[in-house]
């Protein structure tokens, strides 16, 4: 088959290193997150997991809103441009980010009063939030100047690294682990990431901002250009997380944890899709696009990503399927135990994931950004439509068949989009 031909051609270490790099980068801080969770379900409570989660579905929520979205506009203004170039967009990029962080502070009283963040762990929370904004604002530029490397392990600092000193407290010194301990640590995880950062930019000549000025006109345009991206990705944390506070509305936080325990496993395939190949590729099929590179380089980038998704999405789910019954006999949870079911039906969406994630990434280079748009907005509508209805129905079934209706459709309008500009584009020629 000739694709799997092109895919496999070529392979040794030199051409595969930085994409195994990524992977044990992705895959540590992943593996962290995950013995967390066990170790909450096992020796703390349902409840508890439930809490955390909650807290970090709403990290996940405000990161999105302060940030804006205003990478989608600053990356393809990076990919491919020069140091004093990139460092002009890196500083009106910060100075547009200081004002989210503003409202963050003076906003975030409400997140209380709404019930989502518990007074008690609030300062967590804002702390959390900006050191999580900034760092992965660092991420994305490491990203768009082909530095997956870096970018990933100071993604592993923020995102699971801090998990490994935190259980051994309880492991080697005895000491038992609260809230507020891991609350703490994620906070310090943070922290050390954006420094992390902010280092390798330097290195970068990037933040040498003695000759930059601030740009009024250039932060206006990318407010306009990203506000349709904060739209999708509300929409798509919509899809993601809305299902966590209505089972907890329905069902209650032990529901919340059941459900976060088989979503996280679940979701390992598609975090890694887009962490490792993702943001290996995403800067290529800008360029092969931006640059109007040949058609045959075109074509051979798409299959390459479209067949190292498909190929990861299924060696990860077949090691789910296989790891997750000693996982239960170790936790030794009823309400888990009851639920493996679940699990099973979660995994149908990565396949679906492994595919959309690559169209997403060219309608994005090619700036279908109205048809990313739509289809988001379609998805979420219909997501939290049928939660609403099924979860008082179904249970955490009617969670899990929600998302699932919801993915099929954004990958069925995306895919119609992709091949119908194609159809017109070969026309015209």
């Amino acid at each position: 088959m000739p694709t799997i031909t092109n895919f496999l051609k070529g392979i040794s270490f030199e051409n595969v290193k930085g994409t195994l790099f990524n992977f044990g980068f992705r895959v540590g801080g992943i593996f962290a997150k995950f013995l967390l969770v066990v170790y909450i379900s096992k020796e703390m409570s349902l409840e508890a997991l439930g809490l955390y989660n909650i807290v970090a579905v709403t990290v996940a929520w405000s990161v999105y809103v302060i940030g804006f979205e205003f990478y989608a506009y600053s990356l393809r203004q990076i990919v491919g441009e020069s140091p004093d170039v990139v460092a002009g967009h890196v500083f009106n990029q910060l100075a547009f980010h200081f004002t989210g962080f503003s409202f963050l502070l003076l906003l975030s009283p409400l997140l209380v009063i709404l019930d989502f963040v518990p007074l008690e762990v609030l300062h967590y929370f804002i702390l959390i939030t900006i050191f999580d904004q900034m760092s992965q604002e660092c991420f994305r530029i490491l990203i768009a100047l082909e530095r997956s490397q870096f970018a990933n392990f100071i993604y592993l600092l923020k995102s699971g690294l801090w998990v490994y000193p935190l259980l051994l407290l309880p492991t080697v010194f005895g000491w038992d682990i609260n809230i507020h301990l891991i609350l703490g640590s994620w906070v310090a995880g943070t922290v050390l990431s954006f420094f992390f950062g902010l280092w390798k930019l330097w290195t970068l000549r990037i933040l040498r901002f003695r000759s930059v000025t601030l740009n009024i006109a250039w932060i206006r345009q990318g407010i306009v250009v990203a506000f349709p991206f904060l739209i999708i990705s509300i929409a798509q944390q919509a899809m993601d997380f809305s299902d966590r506070y209505l089972i907890d509305y329905f069902l209650g936080k032990t529901e919340v944890g059941v459900y976060s325990f088989y979503y996280g496993i679940a979701s390992v395939p598609t975090t890694l899709i887009t962490s490792v190949l993702v943001a290996q590729y995403y800067p290529r099929v800008i360029n092969v696009f931006k640059f109007d590179r040949p058609e045959a380089e075109k074509r051979d980038v798409i299959k390459r990503f479209l067949w190292q998704c498909i190929g990861l999405a299924i060696i990860t789910s077949g090691a789910a399927v296989v790891l997750i019954n000693p996982l239960l006999n170790f936790i030794n949870r009823k309400e888990l135990l009851d639920q493996i079911s679940l699990f099973y039906l979660m995994l149908l969406q990565v396949i679906m994931f492994a595919v959309q994630v690559v169209v997403q990434t060219i309608l994005y280079a090619k700036h279908f950004d109205r048809a990313l748009l739509y289809s988001a907005l379609a998805g979420a509508i219909i997501n939290i439509g049928l939660n609403i209805w099924l979860i008082p129905v179904l249970g955490l079934y009617g969670a899990t068949l929600s998302t699932i209706v919801a993915m099929l459709l954004i990958l069925t309008i995306r895919t119609i989009v992709y091949y119908t500009q194609k159809k017109i584009i070969h026309e015209r020629i």
